[in-house]
This record gives structure tokens, sequence and C-alpha cells, in this order.
């Protein structure tokens, strides 16, 4: 990589992480705004993968929309069982249109239109509500704990990496880096069990059901956790473009792909983190 590639992707990523710092640290308009781009722009890019046979233009356009109007309509009413309701009603619609649609790959389009909002849009509809009940300490963590572990990750396996991870979805992780990954992301997290009482102000909850005190013993479950799933995250996506022969999920991020290919490991990493938290609660 020369080092004017190089100057692009750096300027890039750090557009990108401001952008996300900005959506989860000011305030929830802002947060709408932003991750309903990245989450409209997520959904393009996964439909467009789908083969035009299955994905028509009406398809993919209609999706996408549905799934920004969940997203935006759940943090204007700031309650889960909005986006539940909405959800459920594009279920009926979907469904509805398939048994009428004459098309032979309609039934193909369906399974694909679904599974995109499930893998896109509700991952970021749970992220919402810890942006809806004001936990930047979570939300913030989550990214922040992504970041090093793929940071660690890549190092670790670029100096000591002998053994494949995966090698038929992703040649390039091995298992030397996906441990180095977990070692210093739990690192990271017992220094957030130190740091984050006095970053933060308002206690670590979801809401009334899931309130945690800061102890080391949850932080590095948590990181742990996210660097598990935030890897299996990758590794799925990563699946995806080599099932229809793709280097990026997209162009939109000069240097680094899509926003899928940004995303992906918080796709999973978030509802395991819910799951989490439901177990200890």
């Amino acid at each position: 990589m020369n080092l004017r590639n190089l100057g692009t992707r750096t300027i890039a990523g750090i557009v990108y992480v401001a952008l996300v710092l900005l959506g989860i640290l000011v305030n929830k308009i802002l947060f709408a705004i932003i991750f309903s781009v990245f989450l409209g722009l997520a959904l393009y890019e996964f439909y467009k993968l789908a083969d035009n046979n299955i994905m028509n233009r009406l398809s993919k356009v209609f999706n996408i929309v549905a799934g920004i109007l969940v997203f935006v309509s759940t943090i204007y009413y700031e309650n889960i069982y909005t986006a539940g309701f909405l959800f459920l009603l594009y279920l009926i619609f979907i469904i509805t249109t398939t048994v009428f649609d004459k098309n032979e790959n309609q039934l193909k389009r369906t399974i694909t239109s679904i599974f995109g909002q499930v893998y896109i849009t509700i991952p970021l509809l749970l992220l919402s509500t810890l942006v809806i009940a004001k936990n930047e300490q979570i939300t913030f963590s989550i990214f922040v704990l992504i970041w090093i572990n793929d940071t660690a990750a890549y190092l670790v396996g670029s100096m000591f990496g002998k053994h494949k991870l995966l090698e038929r979805i992703s040649p390039k992780k091995t298992i030397e880096g996906f441990i180095g990954g977990i070692v210093f992301t739990v690192a990271a997290g017992l220094l957030l069990a130190k740091i984050a009482p006095s970053i933060f102000s308002n206690s670590i909850s979801f809401n009334s059901a899931f309130i945690v005190d800061y102890n080391y013993l949850y932080w590095a479950l948590f990181a742990f956790i996210v660097s598990v799933f935030g890897t299996i995250g990758d590794l799925f996506e990563s699946l995806i473009k080599r099932t229809y022969s793709v280097k990026d999920s997209g162009k939109i991020i000069p240097g680094h792909g899509g926003i899928l290919d940004r995303i992906d490991s918080v796709l999973l990493a978030i509802p395991a983190i819910y799951f989490f938290h439901i177990l200890i609660s």
C-alpha cells in the first residue's frame, strides 16, 4: 500500500470513527440521522449482493425504506415495542405479497428480504434502545472494544500468525490473531472497569430490568463476548462476500470498502451482549 492510499484510508477511517462517536455521544437525533444512513447503506449493499433475478429494484427500495422507517420510528417513540409492531406489519405485508406474486423467484426474494432485516436492521434497533436509555457507556464500549479487537487481531496475526482460523472463509485470519484479539480486548475491558465510572455518570443499565454494577468480572466477560462474537460476525460477512464472489460489500469508504464491511462485527456483538445481560439479570 503506497503512502497516498494509506493517507486516504486513514482519513476515511477517522471520519467513520468520528461519525460513530458523534452519533453515540451527542444526542439521539444525531444518532438517528447518522445511523439511519449507515442502516440504509448497509441494507443497500446487502441486497445489491443478492442476485438481480431475485432482488429487483422495487424490492430493494421497499426493504431499505421499511428498515429505515422501523429504525427511526423506534427512536422517535422511544419504545422497542414500536419496532416489534412495525416489523410484524412488515412481515404480514411481505408474506401476503409473496402468496399472490406469480414470479418464480418470489419466495427466494422474500427470504432474502427478511434475512436482510434480521441481519442488519434488528441489531441496529437493539443499539438504538441503548441510546434511547442513555447508556452511552455500553454503546461506546462495544464499538471501542470492536476496534481494539480488530486492530490487535490484525497485528498479532501479522507478526505471529501461522495457523489459519477458517481458511475457507477468511484466508488471512489466524488462530494466533484471534487469541491475541481476545487477550488485548479483555485487557481493554479491565481498563474500562477502572475508568468507565469516571467517564460516564449514569448507571450501567439497559432499563430498570438490566442494572449491573461496574466490576472487573463484568467488564472482562463483556469484552470477551464482544471479541468472540465480533470476530464471528466478521467471518459471517466474509462468508456472504465469498458466496457472491466479491471482495468488499461496497466502495463508499475509500480503502475500507462498504458500510457493511465496517459494521459487520457489531451486528452480532450487539445481540450477544443483550443475551449476556438477560442471563446475568
